[in-house]
């Protein structure tokens, strides 16, 4: 599905309008119609709909480009002829809950690095504290004893190295990501209508 969104330049103020009554940044977004807004391969009338992929990376993109201190307003424009009061209250409630379950799915990434960081914390001190407990009460000249020891202790220490790893670079990105989206869910959406476009003008 075709956006049709505001074109992009340097300067965040030409990127977005500013609205100075809520010091918001306002993301525009233009579509053809209300179902323009959810993805072409889901068709169910009932359960909540997945947006369409274009526009929730386009979404991503917009915030990342406007600084927290800034709130936002998403307004979608629509040709006037298709007005349905319903349909805009349903596409806010959809775009809402759509970004919430986002947001909940990156909050279980998350806790999924947590929870192997750990087992690498564990691995990690177990090897390094198994080799040195055994090199304390072992003696041998055998070089393949050496070398096999020697193999556990690096390891040891490539698991801490991950437990690191994955506590404080890993889930940065993803933290950020889960900000962004909460910053959608407190977000104001409206609709805006106006006069069709010539489509060769699109």
């Amino acid at each position: 599905m075709k956006f049709n969104f505001f074109d992009n330049h340097i300067k965040l103020d030409e990127l977005f309008r500013y609205d100075k009554k809520s010091n918001s940044y306002i993301v525009d977004i233009s579509v053809d119609d209300y179902r323009s807004l959810y993805s072409e391969l889901d068709f169910s009338p009932v359960k909540s709909k997945d947006l369409d992929d274009k526009l929730v990376e386009y979404l991503e993109e917009s915030i990342e480009d406007i600084p927290m201190k800034y709130n936002l307003i998403i307004d979608i424009h629509m040709p006037n002829g298709i007005f349905d009061s319903k349909r805009e209250e349903k596409g806010k409630e959809e775009i809402k809950h759509y970004f919430e379950y986002l947001k909940r799915k990156k909050e279980r990434e998350i806790h999924s690095y947590y929870r192997a960081a750990m087992m690498n914390f564990v691995l990690g001190v177990f090897f390094i504290f198994i080799v040195s407990l055994i090199k304390k009460n072992l003696s041998t000249t055998l070089v393949i004893w050496e070398i096999v020891l020697e193999g556990f202790y690096v390891g040891g220490w490539v698991f801490l190295w991950e437990f690191f790893s994955l506590i404080f670079l890993e889930p940065h990105k993803e933290k950020e990501r889960v900000k962004q989206y909460k910053r959608v869910l407190n977000s104001e959406i409206r609709y805006s209508y106006c006069k069709e476009k010539n489509k060769d003008n699109s």
